[in-house]
């Protein structure tokens, strides 16, 4: 649960320069931008925990814990860690916080080559990639990738 709570989606307010300058008055128009564009600061970066996941599954776009906002994927990086080489047991659900129990066998036949393999999630549709070797059968569609997001807000939303 996020630290920070908003009661609505802040915005961005271009300020002109000229309306922060000495000898001039400030007022309740421009404290109230400052005031929204400070909000904004303190949301437009933010790092959100995805969860759990497996190869084939899909990341949806995240959305804020702080205030609700609806990432677009084009607003969004995906960061996947490899968690493990070992595929999660039946009763997994997708994108769960807690690491889940493993599955007691693996698909892959001799030995598990621990470097190279294949994780990605990718950031246009979400689609979870993770590949580990095997030195008796190769490339196998197995694992579980720790998934994080991190989401820019766009200072202007554009219509697609």
């Amino acid at each position: 649960m996020s630290q920070l709570t908003l009661s609505s989606i802040p915005g961005f307010f271009d300020i002109a320069d000229t309306v922060l300058t000495g000898n001039q008055p400030l007022t309740d128009d421009s404290l109230l931008k400052m005031s929204h564009n400070a909000k904004f600061a303190a949301v437009r970066p933010e790092v959100i925990l995805m969860g759990f996941y497996q190869p084939g599954d899909t990341v949806p776009a995240p959305q804020s814990p702080v205030d609700g906002y609806a990432y677009s994927r084009a607003e969004c990086m995906f960061i996947p860690l490899f968690a493990s080489s070992r595929s999660p047991a039946a009763g997994f659900v997708s994108g769960q916080q807690s690491f889940p129990v493993l599955s007691s066998t693996d698909p892959g036949q001799g030995n598990l080559i621990v470097v190279p393999y294949q994780l990605d999630v990718n950031d246009a549709t979400g689609q979870v990639t993770c590949q580990t070797y095997w030195s008796g059968s190769g490339a196998e569609n197995q694992g579980l990738v720790k998934v994080y997001c991190l989401a820019v807000r766009s200072s202007v939303n554009v219509s697609s």
